[in-house]
């Protein structure tokens, strides 16, 4: 699928060294974006990623710890001076970090987990908000089927920051449409990736396939085809919405 629209636009992904993220920036490359490949401590995976990026079109690599404010707000900055703006924001960074209960888990592990899953949104969303206000550009946040299940044994505290990202996007998507910005959200559900090679077991991944109505995973294409059409104007009068791409695995009225 090409979409015409986005050729040229300036497309930030937070994340892109690997799974969802690489995926949307390698597909936002096809369309003919130069795009941002952010990374944090995977810099071989970051630059394969800008490897198939600049194969496509053209990019630059950024480096943050998206949890610390002056890292994000020196990363943004790095990029639209770059690019020459931002179109279009990507907030994909986030990961379970661990499986720890409510019961068992730590204080650190809590405050670790919103920070790199909401505090990151906050951050990377201000932070680019100028440039995205010239523009009239988009963002897509990342969410996941966990914010709405609850999450499965010890993803209890990741699926709580997953929540706030997607009350955040109805938020943002109020606040921001003065501006003629969109915000919505992507909800993966089980997806092979690093992620779940990382945080679920063989078997796991099995079980849900089964369980999953069209009775497969996903894969980080699925999300990323799902990231192009929200930030495309085929998704031009939809904003404070939240996709659900899982398969079936959650479904809403």
């Amino acid at each position: 699928m090409i979409y015409e629209d986005l050729k040229d636009k300036k497309v930030l992904v937070t994340g892109s060294s690997s799974g969802i993220g690489q995926a949307a920036a390698i597909m936002f490359a096809k369309q003919g974006c130069f795009v941002g490949v952010h990374y944090f401590k995977t810099k071989d995976g970051a630059k394969k990623t800008l490897a198939e990026v600049k194969k496509l079109s053209d990019g630059c690599l950024l480096r943050a710890d998206v949890r610390n404010e002056k890292q994000v707000n020196k990363m943004v900055r790095a990029f639209a001076e770059a690019a020459g703006g931002i179109d279009i924001l990507v907030n994909n960074a986030g990961t379970l970090i661990d499986r720890q209960s409510f019961e068992e888990g730590t204080l650190e592990y809590h405050e670790n987990v919103f920070a790199t899953n909401t505090r990151s949104v906050f951050l990377v969303t201000r932070a680019a908000l100028p440039y995205l206000k010239e523009s009239k550009g988009c963002i897509v946040n990342i969410g996941s089927v966990a914010a709405y299940t609850g999450g499965g044994g010890g993803s209890g505290i990741y699926a709580g920051a997953k929540a706030a990202v997607a009350a955040e996007t109805i938020s943002m998507a109020k606040e921001f449409a003065k501006y003629g910005i969109r915000v919505n959200c992507v909800v993966p559900g089980l997806i092979d990736t690093r992620f779940h090679d990382q945080f679920s077991t063989p078997e796991r991944k099995k079980k849900i396939a089964r369980q999953t109505p069209l009775k497969r995973n996903g894969t980080a294409e699925d999300i990323a085809k799902a990231i192009l059409f929200l930030a495309s104007d085929a998704a031009g009068f939809i904003t404070g919405e939240s996709i659900a791409v899982n398969g079936g695995l959650f479904m809403k009225t």
